[in-house]
Parts: C-alpha cells; sequence; structure tokens
C-alpha cells in the first residue's frame, strides 16, 4: 500500500545517502572538513530518523491508522490516512512535530491520504 511503499522508498534513499557519505568518511583521499561535513551529516540522517519514528508513533497514538513523516532540511511533512483533517486534528500534529523536532509549524505540511 502507500504508506508501506513510502516508507520504503524513504528507507532506501536514506541507506543510500549514508552510503555515499560512509565512503566520503572513510576516504583516505577526503580531507578533513569533507569527513567531519559526511559525519556530522550521518548523525542528522540518524537523528531525522528518530523524530520521524517518534512522530509516527505520536500521530498513531492519536488515532490515524497510518502515518508517515519526513524530515528534510528544517521542513517536515507528515502524511496520514484521513478522508479529511479536522482542525483539532491538524493542531495535534503540528504540535507532535514542534516538541519533537523544534521545527515551526510553517515548516510543516500535512496531507491526508485518503483510505
Amino acid at each position: 500500500d502507500y504508506f508501506t511503499a513510502t516508507s520504503l522508498d524513504r528507507q532506501e534513499a536514506r541507506d543510500e545517502a549514508i552510503d555515499v557519505l560512509k565512503l566520503i568518511s572513510e576516504s583516505e583521499e577526503a580531507s578533513a572538513e569533507a569527513k567531519a561535513d559526511a559525519a556530522e551529516k550521518i548523525s542528522q540522517i540518524a537523528l531525522d530518523i528518530q523524530n520521524e519514528a517518534n512522530i509516527e508513533t505520536l500521530v498513531k497514538a492519536k488515532g490515524f491508522e497510518e502515518c508517515i513523516a519526513v524530515i528534510s532540511e528544517g521542513s517536515v511533512t507528515v502524511i496520514v490516512s484521513a478522508d479529511e483533517l479536522l482542525a483539532a486534528q491538524t493542531a495535534q500534529i503540528l504540535t507532535i512535530v514542534y516538541e519533537t523536532t523544534g521545527i515551526s509549524p510553517e515548516n510543516v505540511s500535512i496531507i491526508n491520504k485518503a483510505g
């Protein structure tokens, strides 16, 4: 289904990015700056993965059957299984994202995907 496929695509893209960054960080030819940058990016990806999982768990706890969160460069997209979103539900999701990541609501997109 859509949520499973999206989750797998996200994981594959992250795995590829981490592989490239590991090559840089382990390369004898890479500068110290490039290695440090690669290590920092790997740490950020790990933090994003953890935060996405936390957002998904908390949103599902609010009654949504499915949820995918994607964090990218200071913004978050949250996709939930719902025919429509009530203002209170949107507020709950925005609060969860802010409390989990510190990313403000203007940098959050919420998409409802009819089930």
